[in-house]
């Protein structure tokens, strides 16, 4: 058996609208979780808690750019769909 947004709404008793936003706000806070996992795994690595404290690394000559530069990239790629997600999850 299949099991439709419809049918749960119906099951608990909430208007199927409600329950969409619920599941889609549950989904962005799962995904943006997970981003920032990763990101905040890769900042520990270097010591620091953002992207533009990596910058300052690089900035400062305490991390050669070459070394850093993978883990800069990803990091930027991360700050960048947190900040999606966290517009969208405004607009839900």
């Amino acid at each position: 058996m299949s099991l439709t947004l419809d049918a749960v709404a119906d099951q608990l008793d909430i208007p199927t609208q409600d329950l969409w936003q619920q599941a889609l706000q549950a989904f962005l806070k799962e995904q943006a979780r997970f981003y920032n996992v990763e990101r905040l795994r890769l900042c520990q690595k270097y010591g620091v808690a953002s992207l533009q404290e990596m910058d300052a690394l690089v900035v400062q000559g305490k991390v050669d750019e070459e070394t850093i530069l993978t883990d800069f990239q990803r990091v930027d790629f991360l700050t960048a769909k947190l900040r999606q997600l966290n517009d969208l999850m405004v607009e839900v």
